[in-house]
């Protein structure tokens, strides 16, 4: 699948795209992974992302859920995930770690998203704007 394929559907599309064998959660993330490479420093969209994370959890993706394997962001927000650290946006909590996942990271996963990399967020996202410390 090229990006562009990819960018011109929404997850439900995509999820049926996998159902149907057109494509496969590793081919996805291959294309969320090269987006967010292109896109996500310019726009300080993304923080904590690991593409061996999204990879290895892509490639040995076991169908479920409505969303069957399509690439996911959790909001560095503080949801509790043992794969991604967060911090709140903010430098006094980088590179918080957690013990355990969250309901909510579970049921993502459950409903058949992969996770890869956070979205940024103001300083403990608290602010109004979109505006957030730079990442790396």
């Amino acid at each position: 699948m090229r990006t562009d394929e990819y960018e011109g559907q929404d997850g439900l599309a995509l999820a049926g795209l996998v159902a149907r064998g057109q494509v496969t959660p590793a081919e996805l993330m291959e294309c969320a992974l090269q987006l967010a490479e292109e896109r996500g420093a310019p726009l300080n969209a993304l923080t904590y992302v690991q593409p061996e994370t999204g990879r290895e959890l892509a490639g040995g993706w076991t169908e479920r859920g409505l969303f069957r394997g399509i690439p996911f962001l959790l909001k560095d927000s503080g949801l509790p995930s043992v794969r991604f650290p967060s911090s709140l946006g903010s430098a006094l909590f980088d590179d918080t770690e957690y013990a355990f996942d969250a309901t909510l990271a579970q049921r993502f996963e459950a409903s058949g998203l992969i996770p890869f990399a956070r979205t940024t967020v103001s300083e403990l996202c608290m602010g109004p704007s979109t505006e957030a410390r730079r990442n790396g």
